[in-house]
Parts: structure tokens; C-alpha cells; sequence
């Protein structure tokens, strides 16, 4: 796209014609403020830099925001379909409610305080009609990859971390219906379902680490790392980790969210779940770092529509090499 500054009546014309018209509010002309999409206050050319920077960490943390938000879908929804085919009951509603209201959502909207990567401006900018702020890529990272992974612990631990969880199995492989519990049986489900609730909650965490970042290491493997600069977002993993231990421990909430108190070693357990999550993304991270060293992974949309206009970037973009002020502005405008 084309972006266009002026300050005089005569850039009104330009201005208006550009895709982004900025106008200088100091020096500026009225019509030319009029005729601008963009009125710089300062009159200084380093503030474009600076406002396309927040508006890419505003676009960045809003997409990072919804990622971590959809990843626990898939393990909250799976629990509905186990039970179709027999499997005890893994996480009843009002756990699913506590996720979504109690924690996730404070988790998601600390998301706007995140600093940026260290390789914000040098990505080049998603297109605007071929690859929307949820996207494909979203989908699979949130649904397919994070989201699978998460589901696959939970099940693991609560087969394998809850106490008694196996008692409600018959002999032939099947397992007993509710209906014929005892009070013992009601006790492993309720413990089964605190197991897979624990778990997911320490998987919440481990994807809000994870979607911290898109390709930038956040404990440094293979790279410059991240750790966690975002101290809201940080109060909300100790929040989520301290609601998770009262919902388990405390006997009335225990008793609104149907959880029970477990051993140790059934608390400890899913930390598993939580090291194997992070250390997941560090090696996709990792991967796809290497991909874009190489030049086989892009960070912007091709339009499949326009195979011309493709030939047409890269002679505009040799060309731009003579200055580096548009070597700097022409990926960021773009």
C-alpha cells in the first residue's frame, strides 16, 4: 500500500488518494488535515515508526489473546463426547465454567499490557484481506496442536494420577453406570474429575506462557529469551494456581464445583502436563526459527489471486535497497 505525508494544500489531492494519508498537525494546512486519514502531533516522522509498532503489538496481542483463549476448548469439550461412549464423567459444567469465567478470561485481557518480541518490526505485515486476525494458523495452533495436547494430558492423569479412578472399571473392560454407584464409586469420579480439572488448569498456564510469544524462545532454547515481562499477566498465573487449590482444598467450594481433596502425588502429577506443554512450543518455536533463517517460513500471506503482483514486490522491493530510510518504511507501510 501506499502511504502519502504532506502538510500543504497541494498534498491535499495526494493525501486523499493515498491508501494512508498522514498530515502534519503542527505545520499542517486544514485541508490537509481534512484530506488525511492521519494527523501526526508532533510533526515527527520517527512517531509513524512508533504508532505502526503499537499498532502491530495491539494486533499481536489481541490474536495471542484469542489463541490462549481457544486452546482449552478442545480438552473441556472432549469430556462431553467420553461419556457418550461410557467413559466416567471428567469435568462437570461448573468446572468449565470456573475455567472460562474464573480464570481464562482475566488471563486473556492481561494480554494487552504484553510487551512486544524483539522481532516485531522486522516481520513482514499480515495482508489485510488474505489473512485475518483469526486465521487458519490460529486454528491449528490453538485446536490442533495446543489444544490436542492439552486434551491428551488430561485424560493421562486422570486415569493415571487419580486415586481410585480404575475401581469404576469392570472386569470385561467396561465401565460401571452411574446409576449402580456407591457412595466409594461417587467418591473416585469426583476425584477422577478434580484430577483432569488440576490438570487443565496447569495446562492454561503453560499456554498462556507458550502464546507469550510466536517465534521468540521464552526460556532462551535456540535463542534470545522472553521470561515473562508481563507482571499482570503474571498475578494471574498465581491467581489461577491459588482458585485451582481452594476450588480442591476449601470444603464449600469444594462442594459448589464438585472436587474433592486429593494426595500429593496426585496434585504433583500434572506438572507434567504443564513442563510437557511449554517444552512442546519451545521446539515448535524452535523449528519454525530455523525454517525462517532459511527463508521457508513467512510471517505474511500470499494471495494466490495476484501471481503477478508477486514479481512486481520483489523488483519494487530490489529497488527500494538505495535508501535505507524506505528499506525501513516499506515493510512496515506495506
Amino acid at each position: 500500500i501506499c502511504a502519502m505525508t504532506g502538510d500543504g494544500v497541494n498534498d491535499a489531492p495526494a493525501l486523499k488518494q493515498a491508501e494512508v494519508g498522514v498530515a502534519m498537525g503542527i505545520r499542517g494546512t486544514e485541508v490537509a488535515k481534512d484530506a488525511a486519514d492521519i494527523i501526526l502531533q508532533d510533526d515527527n516522522f520517527a512517531s509513524i515508526v512508533d504508532g505502526i509498532e503499537q499498532g502491530r503489538l495491539s494486533s499481536e496481542n489481541l490474536q495471542k489473546s484469542i489463541m490462549y483463549t481457544l486452546c482449552s476448548k478442545v480438552p473441556q469439550v472432549a469430556p462431553t463426547f467420553a461419556e457418550v461412549i461410557g467413559l466416567p464423567s471428567a469435568l462437570p459444567v461448573k468446572q468449565v465454567l470456573l475455567i472460562d469465567i474464573g480464570t481464562d478470561i482475566w488471563t486473556a485481557i492481561a494480554y494487552a499490557l504484553q510487551p512486544a518480541e524483539s522481532k516485531l518490526m522486522e516481520r513482514k505485515p499480515r495482508h489485510p484481506h488474505h489473512e485475518k486476525l483469526v486465521n487458519w494458523k490460529v486454528l491449528v495452533y490453538s485446536y490442533g496442536f495446543i489444544g490436542q495436547i492439552q486434551m491428551a494430558f488430561c485424560w493421562l492423569m486422570f486415569f493415571w494420577a487419580s486415586p481410585n479412578i480404575m475401581s469404576l472399571q469392570l472386569p470385561d473392560g467396561t465401565w460401571k453406570e452411574r446409576k449402580y454407584y456407591t457412595s466409594a464409586d461417587d467418591l473416585a469420579d469426583i476425584e477422577g474429575s478434580t484430577v483432569y480439572y488440576w490438570t487443565l488448569v496447569l495446562g492454561q498456564i503453560a499456554a498462556a506462557i507458550s502464546t507469550t510469544t510466536k517465534m521468540q524462545s521464552v526460556f532462551g532454547l535456540g535463542g534470545r529469551p522472553y521470561c515473562f515481562p508481563n507482571m499482570t499477566l503474571n498475578l494471574m498465573f498465581l491467581g489461577e494456581v491459588l482458585l485451582g487449590l481452594v476450588t480442591i482444598y476449601v470444603s464449600w467450594m469444594a462442594a459448589a464445583f464438585q472436587t474433592a481433596p486429593l494426595p500429593w502425588p496426585s496434585l504433583l502429577k500434572p506438572l507434567i502436563a504443564f513442563a510437557g506443554i511449554c517444552l512442546a512450543d519451545e521446539v515448535r518455536k524452535f523449528i519454525f526459527r530455523h525454517l525462517e533463517a532459511e527463508g521457508k517460513c513467512g510471517f505474511e500471506a500470499k494471495d494466490d489471486s495476484d501471481d503477478d503482483s508477486s514479481e512486481e514486490d520483489s523488483t519494487e522491493e530490489s529497488s527500494n535497497e538505495e535508501s535505507s530510510v524506505e528499506i525501513k518504511m516499506k515493510p512496515l507501510l506495506a
